[in-house]
């Protein structure tokens, strides 16, 4: 395509034609008035090309974007990694979750951003921010106190902190402590102490997820639930010694999968 000049642009930028008014919010190197002007467009299909424009740096054009009435245009912009941090904070209460669910991993959140997805009412975005990798402690510490059991477990699954990891530890929600027992940073002394959990749930999880020592293995192996003790039966990792015991199971269905498990090998 031949290089434009701004008149081109402009003549663009006015035409009837929805094709002409694209190409003119693709163009790079479009001055901001263009944009600017293109941002009020009665088509969708042309405010779509500008949210997804990572050159886009006006504020007053990405403020319009993020309150645009048409869906995919919001989806665009929270989908366009150069979107800045301010304008993902306005998109944080937006009315449809798929805009909202998007803020978490976007490359440009900040810590005030995520200080605002933790009083937001959405339980999944938060858990979603919960479940992020690199969150920083500041936020791992709020989300902590969070009202729904189904974040605190998210974060009790994904922390890297130690400190967060060992409070959540203690919780008296099984949700919370099942989503402990997912975490793969625990120690082997947390780990033996999840083994003798109350809750059926916890324990199951527990040898879903992480690698257990041969001590709590075998207590598992005798465990009062039968749904843990299946569950270690089908594991694909657990050891000949304790398929064995589960041989031996009183359960006709545990006794049948160790069984099986060990004709497999």
């Amino acid at each position: 395509m031949p290089s434009l000049n701004d008149n081109d642009l402009w003549t663009l930028a006015r035409d009837k034609r929805v094709k002409q008014r694209v190409i003119a919010a693709q163009t790079i190197d479009a001055p901001e008035a263009v944009l600017a002007h293109l941002v009020n467009d009665s088509s969708p299909a042309v405010r779509r090309v500008l949210a997804a424009r990572d050159d886009l740096r006006t504020r007053a054009t990405l403020q319009l974007l993020a309150h645009d009435s048409d869906l995919k245009t919001r989806q665009a912009l929270v989908a366009n990694p150069a979107c800045p941090a301010e304008i993902l904070l306005k998109l944080v209460n937006d009315p449809h979750w798929s805009v909202r669910w998007s803020l978490p991993s976007h490359p440009e959140v900040n810590s005030v951003v995520r200080q605002a997805i933790c009083q937001s009412s959405d339980d999944d975005l938060r858990r979603l921010q919960a479940e992020q990798a690199d969150l920083d402690h500041e936020t791992a510490l709020v989300l902590l106190s969070d009202t729904s059991a189904t974040v605190r477990a998210a974060l009790a699954a994904h922390t890297t902190y130690p400190d967060i990891l060992g409070v959540l530890l203690q919780e008296q929600s099984e949700e919370v402590r099942a989503g402990a027992a997912q975490n793969r940073l625990t120690t082997s002394e947390q780990r033996h102490v999840l083994a003798r959990d109350r809750s059926a749930l916890v324990r199951a999880n527990l040898l879903k997820f992480v690698e257990l020592e041969e001590e709590d293995l075998r207590l598992l192996a005798v465990d009062r639930s039968v749904n843990v003790r299946w569950w270690l039966a089908t594991w694909p990792d657990t050891p000949t010694s304790i398929l064995h015991i589960l041989a031996q199971d009183s359960n006709a269905e545990v006794a049948s999968q160790a069984v099986a498990a060990l004709q497999a090998r």
